[in-house]
């Protein structure tokens, strides 16, 4: 949109050299007798005989720079030559817009800090490290903003096709449902890069690498240091006191409103009023209170033409919501692995340090599942850039908990110190802040909590537990909103804080409020549990010399867990697994029976992902005093670690354990569950490569314990005819089973004929039988027809996506005509079976109406609706 540059001087001579004999001779008269303030007038006699040359060096000599360019421009239009006039307001316009990229270049290079080795200075845009950023339709607020983005990153790996990856250059292109948006969003939990990634734009738009083409003004509206309380303010006003007097033009920015970028950052840190104006304003030059400007962009009342990036943690999303006009929203997912290395060899500038350093967090599971959040990486490698303390990580074991970590780091970060300065008092001021969700102090609010300037300077001198706002004077943040909530957790346990009845409504307000509308307590509720645990309570009070008891607080997270159990959260699979991580939190092994005699059934399917949630399962299940239902997938358990949830597993009443990797050598440890646990009802092990040596295991022992199982899954487990005579024979043996799911195995013919001999048994109860894609043929349908006739009990069959032909699908429709057939439902393939076939089919049902005749088409066929029904 601009011009190439040139110096003022040049642009005088241009706009003097179009002025040809008379119009050159009117300039200087008029030139002679302007009048500026505070200047004299040029005499006549000085400019008589002067060239354009000298002309223009008498204009700079007498007014300087600025005045020598609008006296021209003003002496042009004065002689009605607007057009030349117009070229030096333009070059005005262009001077205004270069300055302001260069202030906003040293604003933002000289206010990012960035830990660096001593004496050297690493900018933003060599530390910076590229996001992952992924568009998303309209979301929904989260109950747990972390680990939905853990769990995205594990979706993405799993299925990278279903997500569509843009960068900070494609931000505004349309994504085919909204097009030309002139808003979008960034959404993201604390410490992902929201704030880095719109600095990296100013900075990358100011020095010529990003959007030169699209604005010629781009502006940062940080909401956390705007001033809530102050006087209101216009828009121009707000955005002309960004810079220094005499860098932005009014005229010139407001002009072409859709070549302005107007960057809101923090939109959850900005305080909104209890009562919303009810009007807004659309003059640009009416004062209006900070929150209202705010709204006005982004209802468009404000700007309407220009184009707006707003960042905002998901917790904020329904009042933001309310505003937005036509948003494209964009999920700001932090690092990827590969990405994470990156950081770390950028951090470090050494190579062989950066390795070491990465290679260290890469062994351990669950410091390296924290380093997506560019802020943890940021913390851990301040950690290992402590030479007394680089070994501090290296003992952190890969089960160590979030509170054992965040504990072990501010141990380190203070470390000289018996205790942070004023604790009771940063722990109070965390403690409002999470409530009030405020994450920027001002000298009002930390003066409230009778911390002084000098503690928060000591706190915040290294800039690992609080961070000054770069914004805003005397204004401090903790350096990542879980720091925060760590010392918000310590307040309730705090001995001064035990019998307050202040401290028990605020704790009612954190165990009370997590279904409202962003009230997202979920890492606090994680530190409650976590620094309840006898040990690290211990280590807290002879570190940092404090009283602490938590005696009231288990009570009320006893009768926390009961309100919800009452409620049915924990059927929630996310809700559940919080819990359980929770529950491991603490250790606590009473405490935990307690928990979990009011859950009866752990649904965790796709919840487990880390080494650390396997062993918080674990460690929970061990607890259970009560028959439970326990339902995992998703995650590979190996035979060690199936050996692990043992003691659940024989305490379990149903289980079902689908695509968890369970192999042959994982059938020692589920046959010794089944010959134990005689009340296992349900065993669900489908899509597992078990193989034929796993499941003759299995039956030998399922066989000779007398077990009561009721029903088991095995399909989809890499079987063959060679694994159908021990089914058969545990089909004789067992009253009980009276579901069997062997679909997706490759028997035969062969094995299905062995499998149909111990149906007709007088021994088997069997009532559901599902063989779907088993590769079976015509030359088996004999067989089934024979059961069909003789099972006293089948009542579903299940034989889709096998080749029976019209031949062998007639010779099931005989044996359904007779009257001893009890089937109810038959799925088939029927899409290939000629007319005459279906209709032999029609008639075996009308015989027996009870019979439901289903098309059966596999897992994501296009199945339309009445087609062969």
């Amino acid at each position: 949109m601009e011009e190439a540059a040139e110096p003022l001087e040049d642009a005088l001579l241009f706009a003097l050299d179009d002025l040809r004999g008379e119009n050159f001779k009117r300039f200087k008269n008029k030139l002679c007798f302007l009048r500026m303030e505070g200047k004299a007038p040029i005499p006549w006699s000085a400019v008589r005989d002067a060239d354009t040359v000298d002309t223009v060096q008498l204009l700079l000599q007498a007014y300087g720079e600025e005045g020598a360019r609008d006296v021209a421009a003003q002496v042009l239009q004065a002689i009605h030559l607007q057009g030349s006039a117009a070229r030096l307001q333009k070059w005005k316009w262009h001077d205004c817009r270069k300055k302001y990229k260069q202030h906003i270049q040293e604003t933002f290079r000289s206010r990012w800090e960035q830990p660096v080795h001593p004496g050297t200075m690493v900018t933003l845009c060599q530390s910076y490290t590229e996001l992952l950023l992924t568009r998303t339709p309209c979301p929904q607020g989260r109950a747990h903003e972390l680990s939905a983005v853990e769990r995205k990153h594990r979706e993405m790996e799993a299925r990278p096709k279903d997500f569509l990856e843009v960068s900070l250059k494609s931000l505004f292109d349309s994504d085919g449902q909204c097009q030309n948006s002139r808003t979008t969003v960034l959404l993201g939990p604390a410490g992902v890069g929201k704030t880095t990634a719109t600095w990296k734009i100013m900075l990358d738009w100011a020095s010529g690498k990003l959007w030169q083409e699209r604005f010629d003004y781009v502006f940062y509206i940080p909401c956390g240091a705007m001033d809530h309380d102050g006087e209101p303010v216009s828009m121009v006003d707000l955005l002309l006191t960004l810079c220094p007097p005499g860098t932005l033009l009014e005229e010139d920015i407001f002009m072409h409103q859709d070549s302005i970028l107007v960057i809101v950052d923090g939109f959850d840190e900005l305080k909104s009023p209890s009562l919303l104006s009810e009007m807004l304003s659309g003059d640009l030059h009416k004062k209006q209170a900070p929150w209202d400007l705010v709204r006005g962009l982004l209802e468009k009342k404000l700007l309407a033409k220009s184009h707006l990036i707003v960042t905002s943690r998901p917790t904020a999303l329904g009042s933001l919501q309310l505003s937005l006009k036509s948003p494209q929203f964009v999920e700001v997912l932090g690092f990827r692995p590969a990405q994470r290395k990156e950081y770390f060899h950028r951090f470090f500038g050494n190579h062989e340090e950066a390795t070491r350093a990465f290679e260290i967090i890469q062994r351990n599971e669950t410091l390296f599942s924290m380093c997506f959040l560019p802020m943890v990486c940021w913390i851990i490698c301040s950690v290992f850039r402590q030479k007394p303390q680089s070994g501090l990580l290296k003992v952190v074991p890969e089960t160590a908990t979030l509170t054992e970590i965040h504990t072990r780091l501010l141990f380190s970060f203070l470390e000289g110190r018996s205790r942070p300065s004023n604790l009771e008092g940063l722990c109070s001021l965390a403690k409002d802040g999470v409530l009030c969700k405020m994450i920027v102090f001002d000298e009002e609010m930390w003066k409230a909590h009778s911390l002084s300037h000098p503690d928060l300077e000591a706190l915040s001198a290294s800039g690992r537990v609080l961070r000054r706002d770069v914004f805003r004077a005397a204004t401090y943040k903790f350096t990542h909103l879980s720091f925060q909530e760590f010392f918000a957790a310590l307040s309730f346990l705090l001995e001064k804080d035990e019998n307050s009845g202040s401290s028990r409504t605020d704790l009612n307000k954190v165990l009370g409020s997590r279904k409202e509308q962003g009230g997202d307590y979920s890492m606090l509720l994680r530190f409650l549990f976590g620094l309840s645990n006898m040990k690290r309570l211990s280590a807290l009070q002879k570190t940092w010399h404090c009283k602490t008891s938590r005696r009231g607080l288990l009570q009320e997270l006893l009768r926390w867990v009961e309100e919800e159990a009452k409620h049915h959260s924990f059927r929630r699979q996310q809700d559940l697994m919080e819990l359980c991580r929770c529950v491991y939190e603490m250790e606590d092994i009473e405490f935990a029976k307690s928990v979990m005699g009011h859950v009866h059934s752990l649904d965790l399917r796709d919840q487990l992902s880390t080494e650390l949630d396997l062993e918080a399962l674990s460690f929970c299940l061990s607890a259970s005093e009560v028959s439970h239902s326990l339902w995992l997938s998703g995650y590979t358990l190996s035979p060690a670690g199936l050996e692990q949830l043992l003691p659940g597993l024989l305490a379990s009443s149903a289980i079902q354990l689908n695509r968890c990797g369970l192999s042959t050598a994982s059938c020692e440890t589920l046959a010794s569950v089944v010959e134990t646990n005689q009340g296992l009802t349900t065993l669900d092990l489908g899509d597992n490569p078990l193989r034929d040596l796993g499941v003759i295991c299995l039956c030998d022992r399922l066989i000779h314990s007398g077990s009561k199982l009721q029903s088991l899954r095995l399909n989809s487990c890499n079987l063959t005819a060679a694994a159908c005579e021990s089914l058969s024979l545990f089909l004789e043996s067992n009253q009980c089973l009276t579901e069997l799911d062997l679909g997706e195995n490759h028997l035969g013919d062969l094995g299905v004929q062995q499998l149909c001999g111990g149906l007709k048994h007088p021994q088997s109860r069997l009532q559901r039988l599902l063989l779907h894609s088993c590769g079976l043929t015509a030359a088996v349908c004999e067989d089934l027809a024979s059961v069909l006739g003789t099972s006293e009990t089948l009542a579903e069959l299940g034989l889709g996506e096998n080749r029976l032909g019209d031949e062998g699908v007639r010779q099931l429709s005989a044996a359904l005509k007779r009257p001893s057939c009890t089937l109810q439902r038959l799925a088939l393939t029927m899409r290939f079976l000629n007319p005459t076939t279906k209709k032999k089919l029609q008639a075996a049902c009308a015989i027996h109406p009870e019979l439901l005749l289903v098309s059966y088409y596999p897992p994501g066929f296009p199945a339309f609706p009445g087609e062969d029904s």
